[in-house]
């Protein structure tokens, strides 16, 4: 089977543009499949979850408050207890995004099934989550196992990847297009990934129509009436509505990170967390119960005439846009599986709608159609919390079906990224492809050739470990977060893999007890402190490790070199040649 897949591997590496194509349909086709499964599996299972409260003798509405904190315990157990897939917590958009930097493309092919139970979780007991994190990860999982299955090199697996995710948003969303522009958009923060945006179009569309032959081609958010954009008041009160977006995208944006933060550093089981993230949730749905879910129910109740015209539609709009904002925080930064880039919809819709109730009573009559900024506030707080411009524009249009207001929603998506560029709701984005270790290569050769690696590297002593060594006895006395060499008999033998180690704690810590350093070793070259730093990369790429010890000429270790180091040295050097 694996003499096969190597040898389609080298036919789809070397076999040109078509090949590729083709491994792109398939992947959307495989990914459209999961994501028809999943849109039904949620239904039902939101269908059995919310039956006691619909039915005939239902309980009452207040008892509701405690299912996100059983769903948050049942996800909590899957994925620390019983699976031990820490990567399926959380946020899945923001996982993918590190797995395209900073792990090659890979993603374990145990994440796609467990994402998808828990997200299902999730969302069905009412946690305040976004379909789309599910299905990007759930997306990239499948796209990351068909490269591994053929042998594909690691510069390819990245776009193979996002050809999943961007396959599992553009059927999700029925959103084709923007399901590719995310997928490579989503990336960066002032770039995007350009050369994979023929696959992911491919896969994209083959997914799309996948989904819509089991589903229905009904927009996702169905019957938004045709809203034609027609003067330049209303291209002014879309400029301010997203300026109005940006405070609010900072209080999202602050209030996830410092729900995960707490959450990571609080001295209580990992498969606990989920639970009391979901107990908190429960008491915002007591108050407001539209938070829970994805939320775009209400947002098509505001679209047909629930507009606010008063001082308290106005405030209570105010108020659910905050508690979607806590609820969504507290969902996902606890370890919830599930997305922010739904909630962020969420939230900008209904801003929009009270940004629409304030023109109403105090400029009665100016905007023909006020709903017209629901549609506007969404594109515009998704563009700027996120930092993708045309993906939010685009996923909008599609969603409703309609691009009758486009020059509307990116007037609006421009003026908030001007004034929110300083954060972003995707931890692991960095600022453009020279940022990226999955880039580290397209740098300017001669640059690299004329600095050394002595020149670069972090001097600095270093602990070394006998291979010999019970390496629960090694634990006691280091880092989990260094490097450090190995030796055996006194000869280098490489690196402790902390990848190894951490996951032996996390799957069966007892194991520590009967294993030895050399059994958590990982061959790795020294580099040699003349070596020039194109030779250092070169050595980077190829064995796919983020921090080297580097000798000198006699031998000794002096210190050690990341390959952040090099990207921070180029661009030290570019920037004092210009």
């Amino acid at each position: 089977m694996f003499r096969y897949g190597k040898r389609l591997g080298k036919l789809f590496a070397v076999g040109g543009y078509l090949p590729r194509i083709l491994l792109a349909s398939v992947i959307g086709f495989v990914t459209g499949l999961v994501a028809v499964a999943f849109h039904f599996s949620l239904g039902w299972a939101t269908y059995v979850v919310r039956l006691p409260w619909e039915s005939a003798g239902a309980l009452p509405k207040w008892s509701f408050a405690f299912v996100p904190m059983i769903g948050g315990l049942i996800v909590g157990l899957v994925i620390y207890k019983f699976t031990r897939t820490p990567e399926a917590a959380g946020q899945g958009t923001d996982n993918m995004i590190r797995s395209f930097h900073r792990e090659g493309g890979v993603v374990r092919a145990r994440v796609a099934p467990v994402k998808f139970f828990t997200s299902i979780v999730t969302l069905a007991s009412g946690g305040s989550a976004g379909y789309e994190g599910p299905i990007s990860q759930i997306g990239s999982g499948i796209g990351s196992g068909i490269s591994r299955l053929f042998r594909l090199p690691k510069a390819m697996r990245g776009q193979f990847m996002l050809a999943g995710t961007a396959a599992g948003l553009g059927a999700i969303f029925k959103a084709p297009l923007a399901g590719a522009l995310t997928s490579v958009e989503v990336l960066y923060r002032e770039d995007f990934e350009s050369n994979a945006f023929a696959t992911s179009i491919v896969s994209s569309v083959v997914a799309f129509t996948v989904y819509i032959a089991l589903v229905g081609t009904e927009p996702a958010i169905a019957g938004v009436p045709a809203i034609p954009f027609t003067n330049g008041i209303e291209l002014l009160a879309c400029a301010v509505l997203g300026v109005l977006c940006f405070p609010f995208s900072f209080l999202y944006v602050r209030c996830y990170d410092l729900c995960e933060t707490r959450f990571a550093r609080w001295k209580i089981p990992d498969w606990l967390k989920p639970a009391v993230g979901g107990a908190f949730v429960g008491a915002i749905i007591l108050v407001f119960p539209q938070v829970a879910g994805g939320g775009f129910g209400f947002i098509g109740e505001i679209m047909h005439g629930l507009v606010p015209h008063g001082l308290f539609g106005i405030l209570f709009l105010l108020a659910i846009a905050v508690a979607k904002i806590v609820a969504t925080a507290f969902t996902v930064g606890s370890g919830g599986s599930g997305g922010v880039f739904g909630p962020s919809l969420f939230i900008g819709g209904v801003l929009g709608a009270m940004f629409a109730g304030i023109c109403e009573m105090l400029f009665p009559g100016a905007v023909r159609m006020p709903e017209m900024f629901i549609l506007v506030g969404m594109a515009a707080f998704f563009a700027g919390a996120a930092k993708a411009p045309i993906a939010g524009v685009v996923m909008v249009c599609e969603m409703t079906g309609s691009y009758s207001l486009l020059p509307g929603l990116m007037i609006a998506a421009v003026m908030h990224i001007a004034f929110s560029r300083p954060w972003t709701i995707y931890k692991s984005q960095v600022l453009n492809k020279f940022a990226s270790p999955a880039h580290r290569c397209d740098m300017d050769v001669d640059v690299l050739q004329v600095t050394s690696v002595g020149e670069v590297m972090e001097p600095r002593e270093i602990k070394r470990l006998d291979a010999g060594s019970p390496l629960s006895d090694a634990l006691k006395l280091i880092d989990l977060n260094c490097i450090y060499p190995v030796y055996d008999r006194g000869e280098y033998a490489g690196l402790l893999d902390m990848q190894a180690v951490k996951s032996t704690f996390l799957s069966s810590p007892e194991l520590a007890q009967h294993l030895l350093v050399s059994d958590c070793t990982v061959r790795a070259p020294m580099l040699a402190e003349t070596m020039d730093l194109h030779a250092a990369l070169k050595v980077f790429t190829r064995i796919e490790i983020d921090e080297l010890c580097v000798k000198d000429r006699q031998g000794n270790l002096v210190g050690t070199l990341s390959h952040s180091a090099i990207f921070r040295a180029y661009e030290t050097l570019v920037s004092s040649n210009q």
